[in-house]
Parts: C-alpha cells; structure tokens; sequence
C-alpha cells in the first residue's frame, strides 16, 4: 500500500498545482479528488466489459445483421421474367415522364427569355395591371347580374304577352263560334 499511498499524496500534490489556489477553496468543496474519479473510471470499466459475453454475441451475429439490412439482399432471388413484368408495368408511366421532360426541355428558351428575367423589375406594374383586371372583373360580374335581371324580366313580359294572345285567340274564337249562323237541320 505504501506504493498507492505515494501515488496518491503525487496526485494531491499535482491537483495544488494546477487547481487556483484560492483562500476559500477548502477539500469540504464538492470537487472530487483525481484519484476518486480514476477509481470511479476504472469501477465503470470493469462493470463495462463485466457483459462482454452480450456484446460479443452480438459482434459475432453483426454480418448476418448486416447482411438483412442491406437493401439489395435477396434482390438476386428475383427472376429474369419478374423483372421483365415489372419494367413492362412501369413502361407507360415512364414514357409520360419522357414526354414531360422534352415538354420542359422545349420550354426553357422561354423561360430564360428577357421577358422572364425582368418580372422581378416589373413587379409594381404586373401588381397594378392585377388590381385593375380585378376591378374590370368585378364590373363585369355587375353588368352580368343586371344582364341576367334584364333577361329575366323581358322573358316573364313575352311569357305573360303569349299568355295574353292566347287568351285573345280564345276570346276571338269563342266570338266568331257565337257570330257564326247556326243552322237547323230537319229531320
């Protein structure tokens, strides 16, 4: 023990040197001795690789581990027809991708045009240009309802006016039926 003991009075005497040595620092303060926290240390440790048998077992299943997780595992079982299948069913959805992509590809001189480029500038004039369509746009829905009012109010006159001719016609009829001679048949 004699040899811990020296080690231990070496440390002490390290800890004076590099800690501040300040009048109020007493060894009452919550600060733990190095040698504390090395035995600590060295308790955790042992505690550590006391369940080494766990980890070991584990290390040892890890390639098989890895092996499930690796995404293209199994992919060699698929066969040559599945695939084939597979790529047929998807063919329809990646022809439309193509069309859309030389679609966008034949747009792009018109969206690296000047006139693109200067939307930025001319932010304030499309702001007023919008204001104005949407004043107009109101307007419109305006004359459109009195439109519709109109039209409304001219077919209820010709429906009551045909209601009219016909009750005429029938008054007329009814007159000329009452005008006409009657004769009298004998029997």
């Amino acid at each position: 023990m004699d040899s811990l003991d020296f080690l231990e009075k070496r440390i002490e005497a390290l800890e004076l040197q590099i800690l501040p040595k300040n009048p109020n620092f007493a060894i009452d303060d919550k600060t733990q001795e190095i040698s504390d926290l090395l035995l600590q240390t060295q308790t955790m440790i042992s505690s550590a690789l006391s369940c080494r048998e766990a980890i070991t077992s584990i290390l040892q299943h890890m390639t098989t581990i890895n092996e499930y997780l690796d995404p293209s595992n199994g992919e060699n079982e698929l066969e040559v027809e599945a695939k084939r299948h597979y790529l047929l069913e998807l063919y329809p959805e990646l022809k439309d991708t193509v069309k859309l992509i030389s679609t966008f590809e034949n747009l792009t001189p018109y969206t690296d045009s000047e006139s693109i480029l200067k939307v930025t500038e001319l932010t304030d004039k499309l702001e007023s240009l919008a204001v104005y369509n949407l004043k107009i746009f109101e307007e419109s829905q305006q004359v459109t309802q009195k439109t519709v009012c109109a039209l409304q109010q001219y077919n209820d006159i010709i429906s009551s006016i045909k209601v009219l001719f016909s009750q005429l016609d029938k008054a007329i009829t009814d007159l000329e039926a009452a005008l006409l001679p009657k004769f009298v048949t004998e029997e």
